[in-house]
């Protein structure tokens, strides 16, 4: 995606994933009702605000992930993410993190320094 066509998606959050986030929220909404929940029975469990349950059940796509996840795992969602084969996979990734050169002691330094103070 050109750095254009980026732009253009940023500003336009209904473009992409508006009707995503409206499901999500019909799909969290049923689950609570389903478990006989109000939305201030899930504010109150999972201390997200009542507000932001509301925008997320009416499908704002602009609400931080974060907090839903963690209303989605309370109601018993589990999330999946359609399309992962673009992702890496694990054994794409590096075995390690590759060690920072600064934090290495130096294998010249003298054997008398003092100890380090707090």
């Amino acid at each position: 995606m050109s750095n254009v066509d980026q732009s253009s998606a940023i500003s336009q959050p209904d473009q992409f994933g508006a009707e995503d986030a409206r499901r999500f929220g019909r799909m969290v909404r049923a689950r609570r009702k389903a478990q006989g929940l109000r939305q201030e029975d899930v504010a109150s469990a999972t201390g997200v605000g009542r507000r932001y349950i509301v925008d997320m059940e009416n499908g704002k796509p602009t609400l931080r992930i974060g907090p839903a996840l963690m209303i989605a795992r309370f109601l018993g969602i589990v999330p999946m993410v359609e399309h992962a084969l673009s992702a890496p996979q694990d054994s794409d990734l590096p075995g390690m993190i590759p060690e920072d050169p600064s934090d290495r002691i130096p294998e010249d330094l003298p054997d008398d320094l003092p100890p380090l103070e707090d």
